[in-house]
């Protein structure tokens, strides 16, 4: 039989505390505390890197889109390339067209001209979300992913023809952080860019149009 016998106050026997320790004191939990926050800090930042990360793909994944839109518009139409080849000095974005032109070729007949100028400003509204707007308050938002969205179409035709040749797509949009400027290294530039902006994207998608009656 196990005899316990008296105990001064304070003192512990070794059935209170078997072993060498009897919990946790203040200090190691304070230690385990910050051990467990930092962890959470950790998962936190790399949750947001993710978003960041995510986010810059859907952008180019968009950007991809609305190149392979317009590329169509004009295959379909290749004689209003004329209409089409705005340079790249005169970016479309910011409702830079204004009111939709008449006629509307979604419901009359267009000539070659009116269907490019008509494609140009549908294709503008597309790059700055009209269709697709959030509105909080007094603010009204587009939900297609790219701020600050210009695109530039430049046509250099081959030796002997007119609407057959080298048709590029030129979009630049701001990205959610700095890295470094698409344009800075000599490269084409859709608009102007007069100053260094690391937030700066850029996408150039290049296609081939063919007009059939040049054959």
């Amino acid at each position: 039989m196990t005899h316990f016998g008296n105990r001064r106050p304070g003192e512990t026997s070794d059935i209170d505390c078997p072993g060498a320790e009897c919990g946790f004191s203040l200090i190691e939990a304070l230690v385990a505390l910050i051990i467990l926050s930092i962890g959470i800090l950790g998962i936190v930042s790399l949750l947001a890197l993710s978003k960041v990360s995510q986010h810059e793909s859907i952008q180019r994944v968009r950007a991809v889109s609305l190149a392979d839109d317009i590329i169509e518009r004009i295959r379909r139409n290749p004689a209003g390339l004329s209409v089409y080849d705005i340079g790249l000095s005169a970016p479309l974005g910011g409702a830079s067209l204004g009111a939709e032109p008449s006629p509307d070729c979604n419901s009359s007949r267009c000539n070659t001209s009116q269907l490019a100028g008509h494609d140009l400003w549908a294709w503008e509204r597309l790059l700055d979300g009209t269709s697709a707007t959030v509105t909080d308050g007094n603010t009204t938002s587009n939900t297609v992913g790219m701020r600050d969205v210009r695109a530039c179409i430049e046509f250099t035709a081959d030796t002997g023809r007119s609407n057959s040749g080298i048709i590029d797509i030129v979009l630049q949009w701001k990205g959610l952080k700095e890295t470094s400027d698409a344009v800075t290294a000599g490269g084409v530039v859709c608009g102007s860019a007069v100053s260094e902006d690391k937030a700066r994207r850029q996408l150039i998608v290049s296609s081939y149009v063919l007009d059939e009656t040049e054959l």
